[in-house]
């Protein structure tokens, strides 16, 4: 192994409770410097851009550039270990696990489904006009209660299945997607769980939450609705249906055999997390197997299925019950259906098994609870502490201990539904991000600029979003918060800044950032990996940025003055 050629920066990570330290203390080494840089600049395409003729893929670009930090020794051994368990990562990390979790007890209970008619109704005749701005408001609304990555993570692939069914065309999912993920940080930023960042600089910068409503909230709101807007005004072909026919994209070209897509994003994710059991048929998943249940008793038979018939094929190895005297079965073999296009409604509760009565109101009472404790502020204002990737680990983990009491319900099938191909991808991008942090680079810029934003001057307040938007592009909003959230109240000149105006800008300048560019946010990422695995749509930088550069200027730099007077009251 090679010497540490970063032995000398003293701090750089801590153990313990609290936040890596990012700081440079001493002269950092020309090879970490050099060869940390090259590394985060020789990978960075590979995780924003869509590189057809190397498809690497973002999650796995990730792992490369972490690798790549670890065997050049930028980043050690033991500080791998230290990014990994550090409480700002392992918060985010917690945060997907629980929301996946809850988002499939959503799904199976019918919740989504009532979501997707909603915005969708229940055919095909519904213009994208009407739809796209339910599920941008639907999109701000959510992520302000449960976080903009909880948010895309749980919506994406709900809108993006119901869209399939529906056989709409593919160039409604470009708007439909930047929809998601930037309206997703625009709700995200009127709270103070809205976002991790906002969370972070609520404990570090002790940002009351009254602060965060009386200053971005109507910034929020504000922003969403000019958001919505500007998605109308720049895809209004499409909004309005004005493109040729030849220029309609289906999702299933005609020349390739359709079949039936299943209905529910839970019915999806059962007959792909039964496949890794190689004990069972993948396709026995128990939605289709109470939909062959259904088709063998017929219409005189029981009611069908917990949730009405959905439109699922026999599986191809059914018998039918009786054969006639020639040994052969009395059905004929049937063709795969066509998808289906109308959205069933879930069965009403009032007739549902006592049971699933029992459990409904368990997940709305937890539901409900998870918001109330995510809304407590942070320490110091309250002596408790309820941390935003805890509450919803913890309640995804007492649902799940409570549908096995009152279901009987295997806890491994929920686990099995975790997408691990994003949490790899973010423990990827921790150590890459971290390799570069490790230059020092951002930290010899924020100096060098400090003495010229004075959050008091016009000229220091532009000079402080511009860092802050390009920080946030170059390697994403939360890392770059971390980084100088302690710095915010040196930014009123001479003197220490009074009250939060310093987190509140931060706040919002970050947060509405994260929709310049792809990588700006989580958010984004995980609306682009959903994409591309649920609906096979890549959405690449250039796609992304064309929209995100035009709607970050007028949204950030709109509501700016409001969040900056607001936030001096």
């Amino acid at each position: 192994m090679l010497p540490h050629p970063n032995a000398t920066v003293a701090g750089a990570y801590q153990g313990g409770y609290s936040e890596l330290d990012y700081s440079c203390h001493e002269k950092v080494s020309i090879y970490v410097q050099v060869v940390g840089t090259i590394i985060f600049v020789v990978v960075w395409p590979f995780i924003v851009l869509d590189m057809k003729w190397f498809p690497l893929g973002r999650p796995a670009a990730a792992l490369v550039g972490a690798t790549l930090m670890v065997v050049f020794h930028i980043v050690t051994q033991s500080e791998v270990y230290a990014i990994q368990g550090d409480f700002g990562n392992m918060q985010t990390i917690f945060l997907l696990v629980g929301m996946m979790m809850l988002s499939y007890y959503y799904d199976r209970e019918g919740l989504l489904r009532l979501i997707a008619l909603w915005i969708f109704g229940s055919g095909k005749g519904k213009s994208f006009a009407a739809i796209l701005w339910k599920v941008c408001l639907l999109s701000a609304i959510l992520s302000a209660l449960i976080t903009n990555d909880a948010t895309c993570l749980v919506i994406t692939p709900l809108i993006l299945n119901e869209f399939k069914q529906q056989k709409r065309s593919q160039r409604e999912l470009l708007p439909l997607c930047l929809g998601i993920a930037t309206c997703a940080n625009i709700g995200s930023a009127a709270t103070v769980f809205g976002n991790p960042q906002n969370a972070f600089i609520g404990a570090a910068a002790n940002v009351p939450l009254l602060s965060f409503f009386q200053a971005l909230l109507p910034a929020s709101l504000i922003g969403t609705a000019l958001g919505i807007g500007l998605l109308y005004v720049f895809f209004f072909k499409v909004v309005l249906g004005h493109y040729k026919d030849e220029e309609v994209e289906s999702i299933y070209p005609s020349s390739q055999p359709q079949y039936t897509i299943p209905p529910t994003l839970a019915d999806e994710r059962e007959s792909v997390a039964m496949s890794y059991d190689q004990s069972h048929d993948p396709y026995q998943s128990s939605a289709v197997a109470r939909e062959r249940e259904n088709l063998r008793n017929g219409p005189n038979g029981r009611a069908h299925g917990a949730r009405g018939n959905r439109g699922l094929s026999p599986h191809p190895n059914d018998k039918a019950d009786g054969e006639n005297r020639n040994g052969k079965s009395d059905i004929e073999p049937l063709e795969p259906p066509a998808p289906v296009i109308a959205l069933d409604l879930p069965t009403p509760l009032k007739d549902r098994p006592i049971r699933e009565k029992i459990f409904a109101a368990w997940l709305a009472f937890v539901t409900v609870l998870v918001v109330a404790l995510l809304a407590v502020p942070p320490r110091p204002i309250v002596s408790a502490e309820f941390n935003l990737g805890l509450v919803p680990v913890a309640a995804s983990i007492l649902t799940m201990f409570v549908d096995t009491v009152v279901n009987k319900k295997y806890a491994y099938d929920v686990i099995l539904k975790i997408d691990w191909c994003v949490i790899l991808m973010f423990m990827g991008l921790f150590v890459w991000l971290g390799g570069f942090q490790n230059t020092c680079y951002p930290t010899l810029a924020f100096n060098k600029l400090q003495p010229y934003m004075d959050l008091h001057k016009v000229e220091g307040v532009l000079v402080f979003t511009v860092f802050v938007i390009v920080g946030s592009n170059l390697f994403s909003n939360v890392p770059l918060t971390i980084l100088i959230v302690h710095r915010v109240k040196d930014l009123c000149g001479a003197e220490e800044c009074s009250g939060p105006l310093g987190g509140l800008m931060l706040a919002w300048i970050s947060t509405i950032a994260g929709n310049f560019t792809l990588i700006g946010s989580v958010a984004n990422l995980i609306v682009a990996e959903k994409a591309r695995q649920v609906a096979d749509f890549r959405m690449t930088f250039w796609r992304y940025i064309r929209f995100g550069f035009l709607s970050t200027l007028v949204v950030l730099f709109g509501m700016l003055p409001i969040v900056y007077f607001l936030g001096k009251l």
